[in-house]
């Protein structure tokens, strides 16, 4: 069987191989490296416990008091368009306690196995993996409440993986770098970090099918795929183009409601003591991974921006809101600077399975900023969906049809 798949990130690229290992003859269409590729702007973490959707109860709420005290860790573009606004729309109505437990669970299905996946991986590559686990650290009574809560919902929909709860003195000992501002801490102490771009590399070098740099310009139902190098066919069509994935789609008439979530990141030395665990900033969201070459910090969730250069002014926003954390260490010059897409969904769980009315076109997108957690059990899950079209049960709760209806449809 011809498979053709649009998207060399790390869901196209782990289905590609899981797929061509499943003895099918794969061709990965990628653009290369462009503005908004969403991930080398990545914190390199493979969290099942960062499960939850971003919907839920209070989220409304809570979000609403932090962008009148300019504490938010997202913006949102000025100019509100109507899919912009069908998003949030969606988004509000996504956050029952009923659809925030079911989507913690089915994400956590999805997930599960991850990191014995990246263990594997790094059997066969040479892949720079940290097993330090995930420190959050609050400043605050509220934001360490709010992990804890997180800990224990996580818990409850069946995470295996284990949590210390640590207060400000616990936390640092655990990780010496944090300042005396920081009253406490949730450890979860099974999650592993990755180097991103050493993954892309690694699955490259796995993959046993063909790699095309190329830029898609039109899919025929067929499948023809017309691209700047030439045209493809294949008897089926996956679709895993991050944020590109929306614009591919709507030449054949499926409008998905992926928003672009643009999210930046630095690596830097840093001067100080530098953290030697991964560390979420609770409060404003940012992530901290400490690699060989220096520290990664990624931050903020821009919706409806597009990817592209980082302004300073944006960039010192971020890395100031690290200095209350840290006892010394602070950010410097970066060696390596990214604003990266996250392709995101209204409900916060990402679109697999196959476009109904459309035989043979299957999307693995929207996997927000869980792209590496997800991205094994996606391409387990994938084989037998293009394959043979078998949905597994796991891919339920993330059929695109849940959103291929009414307004979404519309032009």
């Amino acid at each position: 069987m011809r498979i053709i798949v649009i998207g060399g990130g790390v869901i196209g690229l782990w289905s590609a191989v899981a797929l061509a290992e499943a003895g099918a003859d794969v061709t990965v269409l990628d653009a290369g490296p462009q503005s908004g590729f969403a991930s080398p702007a990545a914190a390199g973490w493979v969290v099942p416990a960062l499960s939850a959707p971003l919907s839920g109860p209070g989220v409304l709420l809570h979000s609403a008091r932090q962008v009148l005290h300019r504490e938010a860790p997202f913006s949102v573009a000025p100019r509100l368009t109507s899919t912009l606004l069908r998003w949030i729309v969606g988004f509000v109505r996504s956050g029952s306690a009923i659809q925030y437990a079911a989507g913690l669970r089915a994400v956590l299905d999805l997930g599960a196995g991850c990191v014995d996946d990246f263990n594997r991986l790094q059997e066969t590559s040479d892949l720079e993996l940290r097993q330090t686990g995930l420190l959050m650290t609050a400043l605050t009574q509220a934001g360490l409440d709010e992990v804890a809560q997180l800990a224990e919902a996580t818990t409850a929909a069946g995470y295996k993986g284990g949590y210390d709860i640590l207060d400000g003195p616990s936390a640092r000992l655990r990780e010496p770098a944090l300042g005396p501002a920081v009253i406490g801490a949730v450890h979860a102490v099974d999650e592993v970090q990755v180097r991103p771009e050493q993954v892309l590399k690694a699955l490259r070098e796995q993959f046993t099918g063909r790699l095309v740099n190329a830029t898609v310009s039109r899919l025929r139902p067929g499948w023809d795929v017309e691209t700047s190098v030439g045209r493809f066919s294949a008897d089926r069509l996956l679709v895993a183009a991050g944020a590109w994935s929306t614009e591919l789609l709507a030449v054949l008439g499926v409008r998905i409601p992926l928003l672009a979530a643009t999210g930046y990141s630095i690596t830097t030395p840093g001067t100080g003591l530098a953290p030697q665990l991964a560390v979420k900033l609770v409060e404003p969201s940012i992530a901290v991974t400490p690699f060989a070459d220096g520290v990664r910090v990624a931050a903020r969730l821009d919706l409806g921006r597009p990817g592209g250069p980082i302004t300073e002014r944006r960039l010192a926003a971020v890395l100031d809101r690290t200095t209350p954390y840290f006892a010394d260490w602070r950010p410097g010059l970066s060696t390596a600077t990214f604003a990266g897409m996250r392709p995101a969904t209204p409900d916060s769980l990402p679109l697999i399975g196959a476009i109904p009315g459309h035989r043979g076109l299957y999307v693995a997108t929207g996997h927000g900023m869980l792209g590496l957690t997800l991205a094994p059990g996606t391409a387990r899950h994938v084989v037998p969906l293009v394959l043979d079209d078998v949905r597994s049960p796991e891919l339920q709760p993330f059929a695109p049809e849940r959103y291929l209806s009414g307004a979404w449809r519309r032009p």
